[in-house]
């Protein structure tokens, strides 16, 4: 693993180095690297998918001019364009040399049944279908299919690592990478903070997306918390902690007023359903004694901004305080689709970027998919819930109990997370969100593997002592 990270590096050195004839095959030789490790270990290429979730460059093609935004001209999700990462090339190069090594090798077997099978295979049907019918009526382009693409990726992560992992020191590694790619992020995080710019992930341009950051920083502060509530005392303990105190830095600075939200239900469920009750309540009570004094003023700033910006045009009135104009954005975009977009197409939607962007998930599928998709989109997250309750119900590792808790609590925070930001499309939250369940719930089939196993053998045993008995 090591070697190959270096070699990576390397010719990642090399390729920037090197000048613009050289480039080309330096690439080359990269992506022949590249598929010959997926071809020959799944496993290594899926540490490195792992770490390029958060940590990869990204590079756009395509979107609208900032001339045509300020005109109205393109007001489609088309108008940010194509994202390409160096995961989606990873993710794409392990979903096929997965499928070569199913039909050479024969090794995976057949995909393993799980809550959320059937709810995905519906719900991307359904975002097909209704692409389909966008793009005969002239709503949709071909940008529209690449989304498609996107979401099948996801789903197909997610079948990948439950099918390929068969023992708990694996998931554990995964697991472990998962939070070094998280710590990293925050302390990238942490170096944009001098610049007095809202933070945002590694290598997102000079925009970037703060709210996505925020949603995928909370997740995973989450699962650490979660795991920190389970671990005994010891290093991993303290490193835990540490971790934590890292991550909530970044986060502050995010200035992400729908990841604070989240953040605060991740809280109110852990209390919730953590056997370690006082101690969370300690700590809340502990914590808002000092918020007011560690809290930075830009984040307190930013809070308060949602109702004491000066007057602008347009805004909205809600209890009778006037919110910002950010917010009201938000919500006349819910009032457009609910008013307007939806009772033009109630049923399917108008395909996927075939309507006007809105940073809003739950109107965002309602809009392309109509009432038949958000119902099943409503089914694979209710699906996701029953998964992750099973594995905190069942596991009995302390370490991956803790993770399953902590997904579930983080889940939550999506949710609401959701509500302002298109929390279950974004690249940088779902991928980690998908690994992880995928993860747990190849914990949970292990573990179910284990008692049934259990269970056999004191059946035996018991059949043994009642003939001995007999005779």
């Amino acid at each position: 693993m090591l070697t190959l990270v270096l070699t990576i590096l390397l010719l990642y050195a090399a390729y920037v180095l090197a000048p613009d004839l050289i480039r080309g095959p330096i690439a080359l030789l990269g992506g022949l690297m590249m598929i010959v490790v997926a071809f020959s270990s799944i496993e290594l290429t899926l540490y490195l998918l792992i770490l390029s979730t958060l940590l990869s460059p990204e590079l756009t093609f395509g979107g609208a001019t900032e001339a045509q935004l300020a005109s109205g001209m393109v007001n489609t999700t088309e108008s940010r364009g194509i994202t390409l990462r160096l995961d989606d090339i990873l993710l794409t190069l392990v979903c096929v040399t997965w499928m070569f090594r199913m039909a050479i090798f024969k090794e995976l077997g057949v995909i393993r049944e799980t809550p959320i099978n059937q709810p995905i295979a519906w719900y991307w049907l359904a975002a097909l279908f209704a692409t389909i019918i966008g793009m005969f009526a002239g709503r949709v382009g071909g940008y529209g299919f690449f989304f498609i693409i996107k979401y099948l990726e996801y789903f197909v992560l997610f079948y990948m690592i439950i099918n390929h992992l068969h023992d708990e020191d694996t998931i554990k590694r995964y697991l472990l990478i998962m939070l070094i790619t998280c710590v990293l992020a925050s302390l990238a995080g942490i170096a944009q903070i001098p610049s007095g710019a809202r933070v945002s992930a590694p290598f997102e341009g000079e925009l970037g997306e703060p709210n996505t950051f925020g949603g995928y920083l909370v997740l995973m502060f989450s699962v650490v918390l979660g795991m920190f509530l389970h671990a005994g005392k010891g290093r991993r303990w303290y490193l835990l902690l540490f971790s934590m105190g890292i991550i909530l830095v970044p986060l502050a600075f995010t200035e992400s007023r729908s990841s604070y939200l989240s953040f605060s239900v991740v809280i109110l469920v852990f209390i919730f359903l953590s056997q370690n009750k006082r101690l969370l309540i300690a700590s809340c009570l502990v914590g808002m004694v000092l918020l007011p004094f560690v809290l930075p003023q830009n984040v307190i700033d930013r809070v308060m901004f949602t109702f004491n910006q000066t007057k602008q045009q347009g805004q909205l009135s809600v209890g009778g305080l006037k919110i910002d104009t950010s917010t009201t954005e938000r919500l006349k975009s819910w009032e457009s689709v609910l008013t307007k977009y939806f009772p033009e197409h109630p049923l399917v939607g108008v395909g996927v970027t075939g309507g006007p962007f809105l940073d809003a998930q739950y109107p965002r599928v309602l809009l392309e998919t109509g009432m038949f998709g958000l119902f099943l989109f409503l089914w694979f997250l209710r699906r996701v819930w029953v998964l992750l309750r099973q594995c905190y119900d069942e596991i009995k590792d302390p370490m991956l109990k803790g993770a399953s808790l902590g997904a579930i609590c983080g889940f939550a925070g999506l949710l609401v997370h959701a509500v302002g930001a298109n929390t279950f499309i974004i690249i940088r939250i779902m991928e980690p969100f998908m690994i992880l369940i995928g993860l747990l719930m190849a914990a949970l089939f292990l573990e179910r593997e284990r008692v049934a196993k259990e269970n056999k053998q004191n059946s035996l045993q018991s059949d043994v002592s009642e003939q001995v008995l007999i005779r």
